[in-house]
């Protein structure tokens, strides 16, 4: 299991704060629960919120977690064929999460509370679940890095946005947040109003009309410890741009904290 976290392990640059089994507790001294998620099939977090003292309990060894993640969609919906990690037979057996004590950072929006990705790991062999994306990342990286080399990654999010959907009788839906889903199982989709108007890339003056919205993204993605090197209008209607290049392993890490910190401001 040793060998395991030694793989699993980001590099050191890729935290805002370097923390260690020895340093945990003090770290944690003045929380009571931790935030943990891992990546699914479909690269989308999955996770759950632990008490500290489970949480100090399994930093080391790590814990189970269902397989199934790699087993069904983002709506919960198992795919027609089954993978040989998770299915019936095996009855979508635990699979172990280890934490990357490296990717350590505080949830702004969450008051604060520590937050830490995981890694699977295979129980049998104690070697990265082939379909766990962060893990094969690793092991190319570290096969790199026997042979003297490393390895970076930039990446572009280009996306829609839009604004806080309506009801048809004008007034906003009373959920908080707002539900877009829920809006979109009513209306059809062309009727969601973008961010912005017309085709303007690299406006100056477009995002002034957000900016509450335009500079809590850059803001709230700087606090996670996952900031943006570029932010700008691209050409399209509510269309935007965020830019990062790093170390190959450390950009694994803050993607998926950039495009969770993105989902929450929206």
């Amino acid at each position: 299991m040793e060998a395991a976290r030694k793989t699993l392990n980001s590099p050191k640059s890729s935290s805002p704060g370097e923390v260690t089994l020895k340093t945990l507790p003090q770290v944690l001294e003045n929380d009571t629960k931790v935030k943990v998620a891992g990546v699914d099939i479909d690269g989308i977090l999955r996770g759950k919120l632990m008490s500290k003292k489970k949480f100090l309990s399994i930093a080391e060894s790590g814990f189970g977690f269902c397989s199934v993640i790699f087993g069904w969609d983002m709506h919960d919906q198992q795919y027609y064929k089954e993978l040989k990690i998770s299915n019936a037979e095996n009855g979508y057996r635990d699979i172990i999460a280890v934490p990357d004590l490296n990717s350590f950072r505080r949830i702004p929006w969450e008051d604060e509370v520590p937050f830490f990705l995981v890694s699977f790991i295979d129980p049998d062999t104690g070697r990265p679940i082939s379909a766990c994306s962060r893990g094969l990342l690793k092991m190319v990286c570290e096969r790199l890095d026997e042979k003297g080399m490393g390895a970076m990654a930039g990446a572009e999010y280009e996306f829609f946005q839009f604004r806080t959907p309506l009801t048809s009788a004008g007034s906003n839906i009373q959920q908080n947040p707002p539900s877009t889903a829920k809006f979109l199982n009513e209306h059809p989709v062309n009727s969601l109003p973008p961010l912005t108007e017309g085709m303007f890339g690299y406006s100056l003056t477009r995002p002034v009309h957000n900016q509450e919205y335009y500079y809590g993204i850059y803001d709230t993605c700087e606090k996670f410890g996952c900031g943006i090197e570029g932010w700008h209008t691209e050409t399209g209607p509510g269309v935007f741009e965020a830019v990062r290049l790093d170390i190959a392993l450390c950009l694994s890490t803050r993607q998926w904290l950039t495009a969770t910190s993105g989902i929450r401001i929206r």
